[in-house]
């Protein structure tokens, strides 16, 4: 039987909320910087990681007040935990593939509970004086290619399961030997005919998976 491979988006996906666009609204340049550098990413003016470089760079604020506000108002998806239980029961590899950053998933997914959880992402560097300092995974328009680590998964001979919504998973998707879309990866699967299941939690994803033989 073929090994199964699970990845997942964070922001958006696993968080009800992205975290990046909540700190730079609510911290940092604020709702029209954010709707600005979103349409210019659309616009192909910027690449996904200038524009995150430009949001985190306009938050001048310590960490711990992104840290108190984060945990009083964005939550993840309830259905998440259960989910990555269940992987874990049945020893399938679950990685987390994020364009954000460790320092914030930290904040919601506990690793002391999910020990053999894989999570892949950026690294900040909070400064209070130059604005907040991104390092990225690579060089690529993406700062983090995700469709990397589903490519490496497939070498192995593992069948690649995504779960998304955003434009950072676009690469992904096209990767992945099955996908789980919501949002506006949804219009990516369809124009690039990309066979896809749309879900709204991980309840769905988990009921989907326990369905196939």
């Amino acid at each position: 039987m073929t090994k199964i491979h699970i990845f997942s988006d964070f922001d958006g996906t696993i968080s009800e909320k992205d975290t990046l666009v909540f700190l730079a609204t609510n911290l940092g340049g604020g709702t029209k910087m954010v709707q600005t550098i979103g349409r210019l990413i659309r616009e192909g003016e910027l690449t996904l990681s200038e524009g995150i470089a430009a949001e985190m760079r306009s938050i001048r604020r310590p960490f711990a007040e992104a840290e108190a506000l984060l945990r009083e108002q964005v939550r993840i998806d309830p259905s998440f935990v259960p989910f990555a239980a269940w992987c874990e029961s049945k020893a399938i590899p679950l990685t987390i593939l994020s364009a954000g950053f460790h320092q914030l998933i930290d904040l919601f997914i506990q690793r002391a509970d999910f020990p053999h959880l894989e999570i892949l992402a950026n690294t900040l560097k909070p400064n209070e004086e130059t604005g907040w300092q991104c390092v990225f995974r690579d060089k690529t328009d993406w700062g983090h290619d995700k469709s990397v680590a589903i490519k490496a998964a497939k070498k192995r001979g593992e069948h690649t399961i995504f779960i998304g919504d955003g434009l950072s998973d676009r690469g992904a998707a096209e990767a992945a030997d099955e996908v789980f879309a919501k949002h506006s990866l949804v219009e990516h699967c369809r124009q690039r005919k990309i066979n896809f299941y749309e879900y709204q939690t991980f309840d769905d994803v988990l009921k989907k998976l326990q369905q196939q033989p």
